[in-house]
């Protein structure tokens, strides 16, 4: 099946996973899911490792990737994937059409402030506050990232991604203080 473009009808996880191989490094699967911990779960998501593998064999099935057992270590061995010139046209093909769907902003804890007249805010505060230190670690997590990949000229898009989450979540501590004020302001 295509879509309007042409490209292959591809789920998000199977592009992210080609995106990743187009660095035109060899990796593991283990190895994708180390990238995309470290950059792509700060904006979208991180895949599990079993998603990472459904996707490879999907991309070399249509010819985006290509893979070889690496004998290296004695004890065991792994599988590498390279992303073909096929898939690297792709990827770039998928880079030049985005999508036009809005974007679904699904809060756990503001849904239960938009229910707090069951109870009152008293309850949501101190999750409301836990959160606000996720994000501040989620933070420190980003901010080390964009720090490692800034001496790597290849990566300088997976920085300003990196750098945009870092704004976001540094957005998302400044909402989480103002609500925090809002609801102990509120009548009890």
């Amino acid at each position: 099946m295509t879509t309007e473009t042409g490209l292959d009808d591809l789920p998000a996880t199977a592009w992210v996973v080609l995106g990743v191989l187009s660095f035109k490094e060899e990796l593991s699967g283990y190895d994708i899911k180390q990238w995309m911990d470290q950059s792509v779960a700060f904006f979208y998501w991180s895949p599990s490792q079993s998603q990472i593998y459904s996707e490879l064999r999907r991309l070399e099935d249509h010819g985006f990737a290509t893979s070889r057992i690496d004998r290296t270590h004695e004890i065991r061995y792994r599988r590498l994937y390279r992303v073909t010139d096929l898939g690297r046209e792709r990827a770039q093909e998928w880079v030049a059409h985005p999508d036009t769907e809005s974007v679904v902003l699904k809060h756990p804890l503001i849904l239960r402030v938009w229910a707090a007249h069951n109870g009152g805010p008293t309850q949501l505060i101190p999750a409301l506050k836990r959160h606000r230190r996720t994000l501040g670690e989620e933070l420190e997590r980003i901010e080390r990232h964009i720090a490692n990949a800034k001496h790597r000229p290849e990566w300088a898009y997976s920085v300003i991604a990196l750098e945009w989450a870092q704004r976001q979540r540094q957005s998302d501590i400044e909402h989480l203080d103002w609500l925090v004020t809002r609801l102990t302001s509120m009548p009890q």
